[in-house]
């Protein structure tokens, strides 16, 4: 153990596990470390920690491999049949992380099955789904079209004659491009389709849609598919390309839960169309959580490698620990306290999405309109926030943070694509104020709001005792944040109808003249949400004492650094003012101080194993230089001391020119 990171350890002022525990809660907490050490003890898993230094190739055939050992592993534990993410603990630790080719099948190939397909549909597709017998993927993104579902062109005609849908690609930009596992995984998948009968769209449904041969696993007839070739990252998942000519499947294979189509061409819908973007909302829920847990990540290994650096000798000839220096508190405390807050928020926003989702199946669509707001603008913020601050984590390691070695580029690879995937960023931000200005709408005619958006209707006034405070306890950090979404919110509006009353400009014109000051008001009012569920989970009352005072510690210095980096729009709303400003500059700079005890004990609550980081930087133990020296042994080109390239390319160099003097 290195003597400095055993020395943060011992001055720290609460067990991490209290911490961990209000995180996953005990029987999470305990199930995760028991599939952590599974896997970890598992020697046929071991190769998936060399995946950063393999061949593309050879990364998505050791991932294929690896899952199917997992899977096999994971039914005999009892994983597959767990409620509790058991399954998802394991395969994060087998995989090392690294994206499965089969993840989409299921995160979103099942769940839309059970979502939206009827009991019939779910007893035929189901138990095939579960026994790897078909195995799927979500067809939405076209080379075209992302974002702006209406304008997907593939097309779904139906056949009365025969009772089948003829899927088919009309155009270059109609081909589905992106779904992770279709490249060469996948033999089905869920296909968003414009529903055309006698001519007559009635907008996307979702299809169930055999692509390859269940034998041969060859591709169907009047299919084409394949890999969409390198990206940024993700090397181990075969996003794929896919183009229909004319293709035919029965009726049978529309998902008919809430829509159905009957023999002789009868279209009946059940419920508001917004029903079928529900496996959508879910996997921007799951971005939410993804984006806390990678940002953890990193922070962890930032934090560990930040207490074992020493950098520049003070006055007494000792080189202090880098974490010491203020500036790189500033680098990796924002980091911890916003992947708590992201966390915290993720698990919030996965129980109202369980209280929605069964709303629902009950019949009642009242708040669909809300999650989709909400899942908008959380999904774009935590994505934001997490990159930007991995990022941040990667620099704070110095050099080496360039490294596969500190496994942040991985981390950062594999965390960065959730700001454009189920909707780019942008677009959601400006998603979630079209719903932010309809709720303020209803809220001023006096309508009753969803549970979310109450806030909405609550006065702009600044209230006496936070334009005098001093000092800010939660309470008033939480109203300035309230304060300052409503007023940025009700700013745009107002200006907006002021453009179309006085300057004879249509709704689509004004709506793109303010679309920036609609992104910086869905910015604000995604971090008032998180600002308060994150003091809201401070108010449960099991927690532990002294990790509830770290917690609040982080807690403040995640409101505090946010009021700071957003004061700009707090001033110019007169939530704060200056004199405010230099109190809360204050402010921070004491909870540096009181966060440096325990910013390792911070990330070891987080609870991650050496293997999940697999990072020399992160390492539990603080051996970062031995670790370093061992990766730097292990490339590949020292296979050879002498490398075949000398004799083939420098040496007969060297001697032409040599002939040549």
């Amino acid at each position: 153990m290195n003597p400095d990171i055993k020395k943060e350890r011992e001055q720290r002022t609460f067990d991490p596990k209290n911490i961990t525990c209000q995180l996953f809660g005990k029987d999470v907490m305990n199930l995760r470390q028991i599939a952590y050490e599974k896997a970890n003890a598992d020697p046929e898993f071991k190769v998936a920690e060399k995946f950063s230094t393999m061949p593309r190739d050879e990364v998505y055939d050791q991932s294929v491999k690896l899952y199917t050992i997992l899977a096999q592993k994971a039914k005999e534990y009892g994983y597959d049949k767990s409620e509790n993410n058991a399954m998802t603990f394991f395969t994060q630790a087998a995989l090392v992380s690294t994206t499965s080719p089969f993840n989409l099948h299921h995160s979103m190939f099942i769940p839309t099955i059970l979502s939206q397909g009827t009991d019939e549909q779910i007893a035929e597709f189901l138990p095939q789904a579960q026994a790897y017998e078909i195995i799927g993927t979500y067809a939405q993104t076209e080379l075209g079209h992302g974002t702006f579902l209406r304008g997907l062109e593939t097309t779904a005609t139906y056949d009365r004659a025969k009772e089948q849908f003829i899927i088919h690609t009309p155009s270059i930009t109609s081909i589905k491009y992106w779904p992770g596992g279709l490249g060469k995984t996948s033999n089905y998948a869920v296909v968003m389709a414009q529903l055309i009968i006698n001519g007559k769209k009635y907008g996307m449904h979702a299809f169930l849609c055999q692509l390859r041969d269940l034998s041969d696993h060859k591709p169907m007839p009047g299919v084409e598919l394949g890999d969409i070739n390198r990206k940024f990252g993700y090397d181990s998942s075969d996003n794929g390309f896919l183009r229909f000519s004319n293709y035919r499947i029965p009726r049978k294979n529309m998902l008919m839960k809430y829509a159905k189509v009957s023999a002789d061409g009868e279209y009946h819908r059940d419920k508001i169309p917004q029903i079928a973007y529900l496996s959508m909302v879910l996997l921007r829920m799951l971005i939410v959580l993804g984006s806390g847990d990678d940002l953890a990540q990193a922070a962890t290994i930032a934090t560990r490698y930040s207490a074992v650096r020493r950098q520049t000798a003070n006055s007494q000839g000792v080189e202090p620990q880098v974490l010491d220096y203020q500036t790189q508190q500033m680098k990796v405390f924002p980091a911890i306290s916003s992947a708590y807050a992201i966390f915290f928020t993720g698990f919030t926003l996965r129980n109202i999405y369980q209280e929605i989702l069964s709303s629902v199946e009950a019949g009642d669509t009242s708040r669909l309109a809300e999650i989709h707001c909400l899942t908008s603008s959380l999904k774009a913020y935590a994505s934001d926030v997490a990159c930007a601050n991995i990022e941040v984590c990667r620099r704070s390691c110095g050099g080496h943070g360039y490294s596969h070695a500190s496994g942040i580029p991985k981390i950062y690879l594999r965390c960065v694509p959730g700001c454009t995937y189920e909707g780019d960023n942008t677009v959601m931000y400006l998603q979630c104020a079209r719903s932010l200005l309809k709720f303020l709408m209803k809220g001023q005619a006096g309508e009753k709001l969803p549970v979310m958006m109450r806030v909405l209707s609550d006065p702009l006034d600044v209230p006496p005792m936070l334009k005098s405070a001093q000092t800010f306890n939660f309470d008033l950090y939480t109203l300035a944040f309230k304060l300052n979404s409503l007023l940025l919110i009700t700013d745009v509006a107002g200006r907006m109808q002021e453009c179309i009353f006085s300057e004879s400009m249509n709704e689509e014109q004004a709506w793109n003249m303010h679309s920036q000051g609609l992104v910086d008001a869905a910015k604000a009012y995604a971090m008032f949400l998180t600002s308060t569920i994150f003091v809201d989970i401070l108010k449960r009352s099991d927690w532990e004492a002294k990790a509830k005072a770290a917690m609040a510690q982080v807690c403040e210095f995640y409101l505090v650094n946010n009021v700071l980096e957003n004061s700009g729009s707090f001033l110019k709303n007169n939530v704060i003012s200056s004199q405010q400003v230099d109190i809360l500059i204050a402010r921070r700079m004491e909870l540096l101080k009181e966060l440096r005890p325990n910013a390792v004990a911070l990330v070891d609550a987080f609870d991650y194993p050496d293997r999940l980081l697999n990072s020399c930087l992160g390492r539990y133990d603080g051996n970062v230089y031995e670790a370093l020296y061992e990766y730097a042994k292990s490339s590949s080109l020292n296979q050879h001391q002498v490398h075949p390239s000398f004799h083939k390319y420098i040496k007969p160099m060297r001697e032409a020119l040599k002939a040549k003097l």
